[in-house]
């Protein structure tokens, strides 16, 4: 419970009503009970202003509108309302929200990981590296939302602000002295992270994703950018790590290198160096040089995708005051995460489970098992519905050239025809004697392991520690690798 002035701060109280107590925030008329303080905000499919007189209705006693000629009328069928006007809603919940939940960044580390691929395993990686040195960490991603091996809730990238700063407080009274947190783009643009002290930012890469929302390129890159303007504006001290050889971090090191205290790292540019490295199936080894020293690092984790991973986490880490021999001891410790380069042995072959569901990330994977393969790789994937459409030819592309087969399935189709998005990703492909269809994604997968012989490698890419399918209106379990487990169970 708090008070509206404590609330509130360049916005105008323009009515006040009776109550100044505010015992609950939303912007959601679903969840407005008594004494909550409403906040209407114009998104990309409603407007909240048009769910005012409900809000009322169900309990609001404040509202926080951005359009004033609504005043009047809200103040003449509800004299007993607090009117607040606010130049931008969606900053003024953000802000909200941080102070109703006691603004638990000021007490807390926060570390936040942008980028179009890896900020799952960038994450959980900080993660582990800070627990090996004895914090208690929270983790808000993909996967789920847990302090310590507590699971608090099942995941999405980044929560809206009333989710945001209320897990944060739950973290820190749960006892994580440290928070590490995807931020998407989507999260950037609709603020729903702003006035959050980050201790530090993490920039992996931006190549072609959710232009459904952002349309062009250029947008999806400000939205990102806007991350790392968020860290700076409200932490002077804040330190950044950011991947140099993507020309897109090349932009935000430029930009922010006098406002953030920024390490860069990469393969051919950097603070942070990878020199040289190893794959093998079961191990990775890579060195890096660093203020004219060389490191060698070796970890359980497999991709050289995993090596830049790494590379990102380790130089935040450096700028944190890390000590590099426990560093490169740490990594040797490292787990892997769920539904990234997933291991499944069959009698003769491998399967691979991963999340890569964008043109770069399924190079990325199918690059790294290119470089281990002993015989073929067969590739199952497809793309999800109600999504960015234009990424579909280009996956389609990629697995043809970097595949010795192909089969096209169903990912979450949601509301559109499974055999239209099939058709999409066909575009990309030129080859397509290399291709199998089956719309099926159980059955595809069972193909796969069906034809699989000595020595190759199957891949199920798009979904990773998913464990649903989302087909119009129905979520049904699916879990990739335990349908390849009973796949091999029953062969």
């Amino acid at each position: 419970m708090k008070k509206l002035q404590d609330l509130i701060t360049d916005e105008k109280i323009i009515h006040q009503g009776k109550s100044q107590i505010v015992k609950g925030i939303s912007n959601n008329t679903e969840k407005v009970d008594k004494d909550y303080a409403f906040f209407a905000i114009k998104g990309t499919k409603f407007d909240g202003h048009n769910f005012v007189e409900e809000a009322i209705k169900k309990g609001a006693t404040t509202v926080f509108i951005q359009q004033p000629e609504l005043a009047e009328k809200i103040k003449k069928s509800f004299p007993d309302v607090n009117i607040v006007f606010s130049e931008n809603t969606r900053k003024s919940l953000a802000i909200a929200a941080n102070k109703f939940y006691d603004e638990p960044s000021k007490s807390i580390k926060v570390l936040g990981i942008t980028g179009t691929n890896g900020k799952t395993t960038v994450s959980n990686l900080l993660a582990q590296y800070y627990e090996i040195a004895g914090y208690k960490v929270g983790v808000i991603g993909t996967i789920n939302y847990r302090v310590a091996d507590e699971i608090i809730s099942s995941g999405h990238t980044t929560p809206d602000p009333i989710e945001w700063f209320k897990t944060l407080k739950t973290m820190k009274d749960k006892g994580a002295n440290v928070v590490v947190a995807e931020v998407s783009s989507h999260a950037a643009d609709q603020l729903r992270v702003y006035s959050t002290i980050f201790r530090g930012g993490v920039f992996t890469n931006l190549t072609q994703d959710h232009l459904d929302y952002h349309k062009t390129m250029e947008n999806y890159f400000l939205a990102k950018r806007e991350f790392f303007n968020q860290i700076q504006l409200f932490n002077p001290n804040a330190i950044a790590s950011i991947n140099l050889d993507d020309p897109y971090g090349k932009r935000i090191y430029q930009d922010f290198k006098d406002k953030i205290d920024t390490i860069t790292y990469g393969l051919e540019n950097g603070d942070f160096r990878i020199k040289n490295y190893k794959l093998s199936l079961f191990q990775t080894e890579f060195t890096a040089y660093y203020q004219g020293k060389d490191l060698t690092f070796k970890t359980n984790l497999r991709g050289f995708f995993n090596i830049l991973n790494i590379a990102s986490a380790v130089s935040l880490l450096i700028k944190d005051n890390f000590d590099l021999d426990f560093l490169v001891e740490a990594t040797q410790k490292l787990k892997p995460i769920k539904g990234r380069f997933e291991v499944v042995e069959g009698k003769n072959f491998i399967c691979v489970v991963d999340y890569a569901h964008t043109p770069d990330a399924l190079e990325n994977i199918l690059k790294s098992l290119n470089a281990i393969k002993q015989n073929r790789i067969i590739t199952v994937f497809g793309a999800g519905g109600n999504r960015d459409k234009t990424k579909r030819p280009l996956m389609g592309n990629v697995a043809e050239r970097l595949s010795d087969i192909v089969i096209l399935t169903s990912d979450n189709p949601r509301d559109e025809e499974p055999m239209d998005i099939i058709n999409d990703i066909l575009e990309g492909i030129t080859d397509k004697s290399k291709v199998i269809i089956e719309e099926d994604r159980r059955k595809a997968i069972e193909k796969a392991v069906k034809i699989a012989k000595d020595n190759d490698i199957v891949l199920v890419a798009g979904k990773g520690h998913e464990t649903y399918q989302i087909v119009k209106d129905k979520v049904l379990h699916f879990d990739d690798r335990e349908v390849i487990e009973e796949i091999l169970k029953e062969l």
